[in-house]
């Protein structure tokens, strides 16, 4: 089940402060542009803070590669990997994971929408690292995707994509 969060202003002004002395984009490739590090930051904070019960300290986060895990969780090393929209998320709606990111340190992809007009995060779930290809479709790069909404985009790099509904619920984890 998708959990929905609100997401703090004081949370987003914070993060908008650390991100002006901050580039956590240093792989050389796919960094994320400063929009796209603020969007993946707020999902690793409310994930983090619903898995800890408190928001991780921005102060002891280090900029550039983190080894390809933001969380640790009963010792297991988690990715959150969050998109930005504009809607709501349905079972059928994907998430993405590139393939060039497979060979990090995370045990554990946890997925997440920012609904940019609602303010709201939308925890969608996660799988095993070791899963996405039972779970996800693999697109090649420069393979041309078609949305229900008529436009297109291609892709940039080998991905998977997996939708919402094949994900496990954020609760579970929290029980391992």
């Amino acid at each position: 089940m998708v959990k929905k969060i609100a997401v703090p202003e004081t949370l987003i002004i914070s993060i908008r402060e650390y991100l002006k002395d901050h580039n956590l984009g240093n792989r050389g490739i796919e960094d994320g542009s400063p929009r796209k590090q603020e969007v993946g930051l707020i999902g690793e904070l409310i994930v983090h803070h619903y898995l800890h019960n408190k928001y991780l300290n921005l102060s002891e986060k280090l900029d550039g590669f983190d080894g390809g895990y933001d969380i640790l969780f009963k010792d297991k090393k988690i990715d959150v990997k969050t998109m930005e929209r504009k809607s709501y998320v349905r079972p059928n709606f994907v998430n993405n994971f590139y393939i060039m990111q497979e060979g990090h340190d995370a045990e554990i992809i946890v997925f997440c929408s920012y609904h940019n007009l609602d303010n709201i995060i939308e925890i969608c779930g996660w799988l095993p690292k070791s899963e996405l290809q039972t779970r996800g479709i693999f697109y090649a790069a420069g393979t041309k995707r078609n949305r229900t909404d008529g436009s297109s985009f291609t892709f940039r790099q080998d991905n998977y994509e997996v939708e919402v509904k094949d994900l496990d619920d954020i609760d579970s984890l929290k029980k391992l």
